[in-house]
């Protein structure tokens, strides 16, 4: 299930809980909200095993005690340094008959395949970044527990600059709300002169400045990455690797989530380079590649300095 199912499902409580996905503020609320709906005396009732080298026979024996003064005990388990499935064999063993007074809840923030043979039997809870819809409700939601409110084009950019991760997303917002107070409203011009920018978002925007041939865009983003003190070698690695990707995605004809975890990136992402790339043709982006690796080669050689590489780069795909 999707985390913005979970609050509602938390009405009939599971025993074992397989919380994952790449969103760190997800998951830790995730968690809360099960430990929350299943103990009331937390400090009998409630066990986090998060250290390295915890034997997983003592998490086994934590899961068998009866809770204390309360009707469940809490177990969880938190990213564990296992390599192999079984490592986690005891785990699997007493998931296929746990006690009803036990709520495991194992935390995977690497999607890993050791816990594979646990997910049958486990409600998985998917902590993946929301889609906007959601993040647009949790930021209007929060401003609005302090008196503010949000423009609807503030909200997009705030998004976005964040890369639709909501634990920098709800950083940036205490951060605003802290700046406008009770009654402020916050504007796409306050987003855009407080909030940083992600570089992926300059990267997105640096495509799609060069795909329209806005020079004068494209300069203005490189500008700004090179005053952040980012590296121009790298600045190119990164927009080549964005063009791979375009690439990559208007020639595949699997969908957007398929291509979002083949490639290990967001689906944001791969609407993105599928919105951008479609202003080239494969023959293009071809050529763009070649000449990307081309500058590596030429920057590692001495032949051009990492700079001058760069704005040759963008102003021959704009040309």
């Amino acid at each position: 299930m999707k985390f913005q199912d979970l609050k509602k499902s938390l009405n009939t409580i599971k025993p074992v809980y397989l919380v994952r996905g790449s969103d760190a503020f997800l998951r830790d609320k995730a968690v809360e909200m099960i430990v929350n709906h299943s103990v009331k005396i937390k400090d009998l009732n409630l066990i986090t095993f998060n250290d390295e080298s915890t034997d997983i026979s003592a998490i086994v024996s934590a899961c068998k005690i009866i809770p204390m003064m309360d009707e469940r005990r809490v177990v969880v388990l938190k990213d564990l340094a296992v390599k192999k499935a079984d490592e986690i064999k005891p785990i699997v063993d007493y998931a296929t008959q746990p006690l009803q007074s036990t709520v495991l809840v194992v935390v995977d923030s690497q999607n890993s395949a050791v816990y594979k043979k646990l997910e049958p039997l486990s409600e998985i809870v998917d902590c993946s970044p929301l889609d906007s819809s959601m993040l647009t409700k949790l930021i209007v939601s929060q401003l609005g527990k302090i008196n503010c409110k949000i423009n609807s084009d503030a909200v997009s950019i705030l998004i976005e600059y964040c890369n639709f991760d909501y634990t920098r997303i709800n950083n940036e917002v205490i951060k605003l709300g802290n700046l406008l107070g009770s009654g402020g409203l916050v504007t796409k011009e306050i987003v855009q002169e407080n909030v940083n920018r992600e570089v992926d978002y300059d990267i997105f925007e640096l495509g799609n400045a060069v795909s329209v041939k806005d020079g004068k865009k494209a300069l203005a983003i490189i500008e700004h990455l090179l005053e952040q003190k980012q590296s121009p070698q790298m600045l190119i690695m990164l927009v080549l690797s964005n063009f791979r990707r375009m690439f990559y995605a208007i020639m595949s004809k699997d969908t957007t989530q398929t291509i979002a975890n083949k490639l290990g990136i967001k689906e944001f992402a791969v609407r993105k380079a599928r919105e951008v790339g479609s202003k080239f043709s494969p023959a293009q982006l071809k050529k763009i590649l070649d000449l990307g690796a081309q500058l590596d080669y030429q920057i590692k050689s001495g032949e051009m300095s990492d700079k001058s590489a760069l704005l040759y780069f963008v102003a021959n795909i704009i040309k």
